[in-house]
């Protein structure tokens, strides 16, 4: 609890920032998650899901405390509640990420080899508007400083088109590589072709929820 004060006393956003940076680190895993499935690599597989549980579960430690004990009484340029919000939408970058983990430690599952590089460019992509969501979470302190207006808010109004760039450019590679999988439904069961489409989709969400953090921002902006 004292450090998250500190934190406040420091910037009204920095206990925000210290969640969205655990989530990303999170959302980070999911490269050597998926280079394990890609090896076959059981081992390197449980190795990764294991960090990122812990990680997980660190992210909402920051998240309740957060929670637990902003004062009430403190000063902030935006309304509680679309704090909180902000924060929800950080905290799902982190647990779908879990649940690909999760998903993926339910059976033995092998990745067809056709279907690597387009898993690899999806994971890739998602990543990158992961990292875009972050820079844009760390621009907060100068949107306080102007008051969510001027050449800051414009700045990072055009971060958040370029996120939200991103995160449609994940989306097209998931619906390709959707596709990819369901041409290949002959050669395989079909509860893998079904949990192969689930850990697709849910990977996308990260970007997605990572999109949603940035849109949550622009609204901040524009009530400003």
């Amino acid at each position: 609890m004292r450090s998250i004060f500190n934190l406040f006393a420091k910037s009204p956003f920095g206990p925000t920032q210290a969640h969205l940076k655990k989530a990303v680190e999170c959302a980070q895993q999911l490269r050597p998650l998926f280079e394990a499935v890609c090896a076959e690599d059981d081992t390197e597989i449980q190795r990764v899901t294991d960090f990122i549980n812990q990680l997980e579960h660190e992210t909402d430690q920051i998240k309740n405390e957060i929670r637990n004990h902003l004062p009430k009484s403190l000063f902030l340029p935006i309304d509680r509640r679309d704090l909180l919000e902000l924060i929800h939408m950080q905290d799902s970058i982190a647990d779908s990420t879990q649940e690909v983990a999760g998903m993926l430690t339910l059976k033995k599952l092998r990745l067809p080899e056709d279907l690597k590089p387009n898993a690899m460019e999806l994971i890739d992509e998602i990543l990158v508007t992961c990292d875009m969501a972050a820079t844009i979470g760390f621009e907060m302190d100068e949107l306080t400083e102007t008051s969510f207006g001027g050449p800051e808010a414009d700045k990072v109004l055009d971060m958040i088109n370029q996120l939200d760039d991103s995160e449609t450019k994940s989306d097209v590679i998931g619906v390709r590589l959707a596709r990819q999988l369901f041409a290949l439904e002959d050669q395989m069961s079909p509860v893998d072709v079904m949990l192969w489409y689930q850990v697709f989709y849910t990977a996308g969400q990260v970007a997605n929820y990572a999109e949603r953090m940035g849109n949550r921002l622009r609204l901040l902006i524009a009530r400003a």
